[in-house]
């Protein structure tokens, strides 16, 4: 059982770890594709295999262990300490192997450079991005810049800036690229940077055709998954997909061929002719189709899940206030009631009464709206309660505590022990003429705090129904509070009552 508890647990420990592992997969085939280009190698044995990708990604898992365990330790850790190891990792570790990298003999005998660096980087930001909007509260009540940032549109829309970067970045490393096909797969920000006039005129021709990739995606989404699928069904979604795709493809065929980079010999197009009718177009952006639906399908289901989830959290709120606004008089009135009777017999004891029942007020005023409170500040209003009782009753109820609480800052909803309490003294104390007991112990067995109550009962109601509005209410707010974290036992045993609560804290 603890193996089956703990793997979940173990697996969602290792999920911070997969943006580096992408990364150095990544610049592993990456690197491959450099060194079969500039040796002209086409046909791979066993230990080229090894030599030219498992050997290398090798290499790059070993020298990228500290950006791993900054991954790794970062959600144990709160405050300025995460975003620390991240510098620590991230930026402090590539930039100290950089400098080493210099001095070493050959200057390069590390595969830590700065294109693995920024992808690793850019990865792990984008993953704990996606965590704290995970995280975040509902999309109706967080900020739109946010909901906006960690949309499915920009996810999508910095993908295709990457692809425009990357691409640019080839083609300007690559002299008279168009002519001088394969292209080595070689990114330098800094020759981009020196030659930026050449990589802007890269640049818009390729964010164009990363626009035409978005509008495929933009219709697919906005018009055809939101308009005709959720309101006319699959097969007018799939007609008018299918009309959609066969209208649009020549259209968008004909713009790409309009761009410069197009040559006699090559062009642009999937089809890489200049015809913009070549059923290839046409299979391309079916693909860029196919593939964008499910992930806009998934998306959609996640939104319309989150806000449900928020809706049902935002209605379980408000029925806790109500319940914890129910205790209020249900306590008062019992109080007061006991108030009166000694101000009738004109008792000493009234005035340290009324002190005892504003403390208690007090209490249930300023903490009883909480949705935690500490155990210790509980217990001593508890202890306030009986003793109140105690004056009330004086000598006709014994009253047993046993408390056993370790040291910790131990948390629990305000108000929930003394309901048990005062459902023992309505129907055990206040019912019967004769001598009564109530006996109450809370002890904590690791993170599960248990607490009996144990009372008496008049003969004439011992097999009658003793719960009551107070305990049907205690059951709806350890179900908001605590749902699948309690168990709560409350039955007639013989001539007295017996309730036990445990509750996982």
């Amino acid at each position: 059982m603890a193996r089956l508890v703990s793997s979940p647990a173990r697996r969602q420990a290792l999920l911070p770890l997969l943006p580096v592992l992408v990364a150095v997969l990544a610049e592993t085939v990456i690197r491959l594709h450099r060194e079969t280009l500039q040796n002209h190698s086409y046909y791979f044995g066993v230990h080229d295999v090894w030599r030219l990708y498992w050997s290398p990604a090798l290499q790059l898992l070993v020298e990228s262990l500290p950006l791993l365990i900054a991954q790794f330790l970062m959600p144990s850790l709160s405050g300025w300490r995460r975003y620390l190891y991240w510098l620590l990792g991230f930026v402090a570790y590539p930039a100290c192997s950089l400098a080493v990298q210099e001095r070493l003999p050959g200057n390069g005998e590390l595969m830590l450079g700065g294109p693995f660096w920024s992808l690793a980087a850019g990865l792990s930001l984008m993953y704990w991005l996606h965590q704290a909007y995970q995280r975040a509260p509902g999309t109706r009540g967080g900020p739109s810049w946010w909901r906006n940032l960690l949309s499915l549109d920009a996810a999508l829309l910095l993908c295709l800036g990457g692809w425009v970067m990357l691409m640019s970045g080839i083609f300007v490393y690559n002299p008279d690229p168009m002519h001088n096909q394969p292209l080595e797969p070689r990114f330098d920000i800094g020759q981009m940077l020196r030659q930026w006039p050449l990589s802007l005129y890269y640049l818009w021709q390729f964010l164009l055709m990363a626009l035409v990739v978005f509008t495929y995606y933009w219709v697919n989404r906005y018009l055809l998954v939101r308009k005709v699928l959720a309101g006319q069904g699959i097969y007018l979604f799939l007609l008018c997909s299918a009309g959609w795709l066969l209208l649009s493809y020549p259209l968008f065929g004909a713009l790409v061929l309009q761009l410069p980079l197009n040559i006699a010999e090559l062009s642009l197009l999937p089809s890489e002719n200049h015809n913009p009718f070549d059923t290839l177009n046409l299979l391309v952006a079916t693909i860029i189709w196919a593939v964008s639906l499910p992930l806009i399908l998934a998306f959609e289901r996640q939104q319309s899940a989150r806000e449900l989830a928020e809706l049902t959290r935002e209605q379980a709120r408000a029925e806790l206030k109500m319940l914890q606004q129910q205790v209020n008089p249900h306590f008062l009135f019992n109080t007061l009631n006991s108030l009166y009777a000694l101000c009738l017999a004109q008792s000493a004891q009234a005035a340290p009464m009324v002190l005892k029942l504003s403390d208690l007020l007090r209490y249930v005023v300023y903490q009883g709206q909480k949705p935690r409170v500490s155990l210790e500040d509980d217990l001593v209003y508890l202890q306030n309660y009986l003793e109140l009782q105690q004056v009330r009753t004086g000598r006709r109820c014994r009253i047993e505590t046993d408390f056993q609480v370790p040291d910790g800052k131990w948390q629990i909803a305000p108000l929930l022990l003394i309901m048990l309490v005062e459902n023992a003294f309505k129907h055990g104390v206040a019912a019967s003429r004769d001598e009564c007991y109530i006996r109450l112990s809370l002890r904590m067995q690791d993170t599960e705090l248990v607490f009996e109550c144990s009372n008496s009962l008049p003969g004439q109601t011992a097999n009658q129904d003793l719960g009551g509005i107070g305990l049907a209410n205690l059951k709806r707010r350890l179900q908001l509070s605590y749902p699948q974290r309690f168990t709560l036992l409350s039955e007639a045993q013989g001539q007295h009552w017996h309730a036990r609560l445990r509750l996982q804290l």
